[in-house]
């Protein structure tokens, strides 16, 4: 049997923010007897990054390394390691200064604590446990989070001799500093000039940008990722003004911000709004910083959610996959006599009313009836078995309303079915009988709906081995000073 090795940690999904205790056990069994120079535990946090980048004639690498946490505690200092199950108990402290856990395409900052085996011949034996590190940051201690952020831009969509006017428009935020699972509120401000072209839509999302640093030689790259995507449908017309408020909610796992420059991984967020013009022109820009945090700002604590949003409605590709794929629900098959018959009276009257009048009801009116003008008693003097007649239901301009409160009528004791329908004509004219309306359009909204998406991986379900075992106390590592860069 080979040496295995179990990490028993006090959280099954790893996560401890920094300053925090990390506390539990390593169990470690072994089938034989081992010459070894040490057993040691080791805590380490490092930040990593490589790329290469090909030219004409070379290939250049760019490389950078950089060390946050490094405890080691020796556990065993003989030469034999006697065979059996070995428990190790564990206690160490993050330190505040350790940046979060982040990975990006050229890079990554991670934590893990391992347990080496080191033999005089041979490679040692290392077994890793990786854990998550979120550095806390209380947005309240700094005034400038809570201060409104804005961005102005204004766009000509032609050039000479075809310009035409200005699209102005403005992004403004009430504070710059938020949390995971807040809602970010924001207004934009359009003002359309253009005598020829909408804006069409807006589309805002939140944007994670990486930076990048190598030390040999020193270069920066960049790397940009969208979390989360909103579109906003409804339409700015030409020579009007609009004003956009909304919210847009910051994904759960997002790590926190880097205000540390010295990094060779750096974090930063920005909010970013398109405004869609279409007719192949470039989609204008906004964008302002946003600073994410653990701690809210007790201004905006109401807007903190407790889980994450719910998916978007999928589009019309995307539902005609779900319901392919997804089992038809099971139908019912026992029912009982009364629901059968009610069921059976509802389809024989939605197919009466349906069919056209009988010729019954299109009969000429009776003595009585033509005598007393149609009143109240003649009415209810009617047989119930006689039908009366049924406008047939297509849109039009109803003008029966008007005139039936003139008349004193009653609109439900009449023979009519008088259905309400809205126009998006224009009916003012003037008195040469031209429209007095000069500019009407009808857009439909868009289609297009972002879906957001998060994978939660579950935590991992330690095995505790129920067999007799030494147990060793480990003293408390002491955690290093903080690099300086």
């Amino acid at each position: 049997m080979p040496t295995t090795c179990v990490f028993q940690l006090d959280r099954l999904n790893p996560t401890y923010n920094s300053g925090e205790y990390i506390s539990g056990r390593i169990l470690l069994r072994t089938d034989k007897v081992k010459r070894v120079n040490a057993v040691y535990v080791t805590l380490e946090g490092e930040a990593k990054v490589q790329w290469s980048m090909s030219g004409k004639s070379d290939t250049s690498n760019y490389s950078g390394h950089q060390q946050y946490l490094h405890n080691r505690t020796n556990v065993f200092d003989n030469s034999l390691f006697r065979a059996g199950v070995h428990v190790y108990v564990i206690m160490v402290r993050i330190p505040p200064s350790c940046p979060s856990t982040c990975k990006g395409p050229y890079g990554f900052v991670a934590y893990n604590i391992s347990l080496t085996i080191e033999k005089p011949w041979g490679f040692n034996e290392v077994f890793r446990k990786s854990i998550n590190v979120v550095q806390t940051l209380d947005l309240n201690y700094n005034a400038e989070f809570a201060l409104p952020v804005k961005d102005e831009n204004i766009k000509y969509l032609c050039h000479w001799p075809c310009i035409s006017g200005p699209i102005a428009s403005s992004l403004a935020l009430p504070a710059s500093g938020f949390t995971p699972l807040q809602d970010v509120p924001f207004s934009v401000e359009i003002d359309n000039q253009s005598p020829h072209y909408d804006i069409i839509a807006l589309e805002v999302s939140i944007k994670q940008h990486f930076v990048f640093l190598s030390r040999k030689p020193v270069k920066r790259n960049f790397y940009t990722k969208t979390l989360s995507k909103e579109i906003i449908t409804e339409r700015t017309l030409r020579l009007t003004k609009r004003l956009y408020e909304s919210t847009i909610c910051v994904p759960m796992d997002t790590p926190r911000s880097t205000l540390n420059p010295n990094y060779i991984v750096f974090v930063h967020y920005t909010l970013q709004v398109k405004l869609k013009t279409g007719c192949f022109h470039y989609d204008t820009e906004l964008s302002v910083p946003i600073v994410i945090g653990t701690t809210p700002l007790q201004h905006l604590r109401t807007t903190v959610r407790t889980q994450q949003p719910t998916r978007r409605t999928p589009t019309p590709e995307r539902q005609r996959l779900i319901e392919r794929v997804q089992p038809r629900p099971e139908t019912l098959t026992e029912e009982t006599a009364q629901e059968t018959d009610a069921a059976v009276s509802d389809v024989r009257q939605v197919q009466e009313d349906d069919e056209p009048p009988t010729y019954d009801s299109c009969l000429p009116p009776s003595f009585s009836f033509a005598t007393l003008g149609g009143s109240q008693l003649t009415l209810e003097s009617q047989p119930s078995g006689q039908q009366r007649i049924q406008m047939p239901k297509f849109p039009g301009f109803s003008t029966l309303i008007g005139t039936a409160q003139a008349h004193g009528l009653d609109l439900e004791d009449s023979g009519l079915d008088v259905h309400h329908y809205h126009s998006y004509g224009s009916l003012d004219t003037d008195h040469t009988g031209r429209s007095l309306d000069t500019f009407g359009s009808l857009c439909g909204p868009l289609s297009e709906q972002g879906e957001c998406e998060a994978d939660v991986e579950p935590g991992e379900q330690l095995a505790v081995l129920d067999v007799t075992a030494q147990v060793h106390q480990l003293a408390p590592l002491q955690a290093q000073d903080e690099h300086q860069f």
